[in-house]
């Protein structure tokens, strides 16, 4: 269940009939458990600082021009965001921005592993020789982080032997401490993706600095909305990112 845009359904025989979209604000959980942990962990995680990781370009992937715009623009939005682009985006310097930072946003491509969801990973300057893959986030220990934005493909991809135990990688960042993440069911067009990503951090912004997390679903719905009233007839555009947490 936790694959299919639940948001996006319809009636089928009006386009003019209200859908979910028009009744209700919608947050995806890969299981209870994970809905549960998120929970507790939305009660007690503070901090602040933002790090925003860009892969516009990554050996073997095509250019995403909307992912540079996209995290020049997040960086000059949240005053003293860290910001590692291309080359400096590596393995060991994201890993290790994420314990000093309450909010993350990732735009870059990710590779879903249909095989070995575990291998699942995000594309960062060096994901050749180390890639940032499912097992090692899930291990990370991040007491202080409250939103991981991944505007990339495919993040809540997984095998089919492995769909009830949703092994991912937006599971992998809630397992590491995030109560809230938003990712992809398939994949992102980069300018549209771009577009609903400044949508949210525009409704979040508090203006200093910080962000207003517990209403990412709210924020994502609103996004989401506008985009559907320019493609209501494309929901490959706009159903395909969503909150997951509390």
């Amino acid at each position: 269940m936790g694959t299919l845009p639940l948001h996006a359904a319809a009636p089928a025989d009006t386009d003019a009939a209200p859908g979910a979209l028009d009744r209700v604000v919608s947050s995806y959980t890969p299981t209870l458990r994970a809905l549960h942990h998120v929970r507790r962990r939305a009660a007690h995680a503070a901090g602040g600082g933002t790090l925003v990781v860009s892969g516009a370009e990554a050996a073997g992937q095509a250019a995403l021009p909307g992912a540079r715009s996209d995290a020049e623009h997040l960086a000059r939005l949240l005053p003293g965001a860290e910001l590692l682009t291309d080359a400096a985006a590596t393995h060991s310097a994201v890993l290790s921005a994420l314990h000093r930072h309450a909010y993350a946003h990732f735009a870059c491509h990710a590779l879903g592993d249909l095989e070995r969801a575990s291998g699942s990973r995000l594309v960062l300057h060096d994901h050749t020789e180390r890639p940032v893959t499912v097992r090692e986030l899930a291990r990370l220990r991040l007491p202080s982080v409250r939103l991981a934005y991944l505007s990339s493909c495919d993040t809540l991809l997984t095998s089919p032997e492995l769909a009830d135990e949703a092994v991912h990688i937006v599971s992998a960042f809630q397992m590491a401490g995030f109560p809230h993440v938003v990712g992809s069911l398939w994949h992102v067009d980069d300018m549209i993706g771009r577009e609903v990503a400044l949508g949210v951090y525009d409704a979040l912004d508090r203006g200093d600095g910080t962000l207003d997390v517990a209403r990412t679903a709210e924020a994502l719905h609103g996004a989401v909305r506008t985009l559907r009233d320019t493609y209501p007839q494309t929901p490959s555009l706009w159903a395909c990112q969503v909150p997951a947490g509390p």
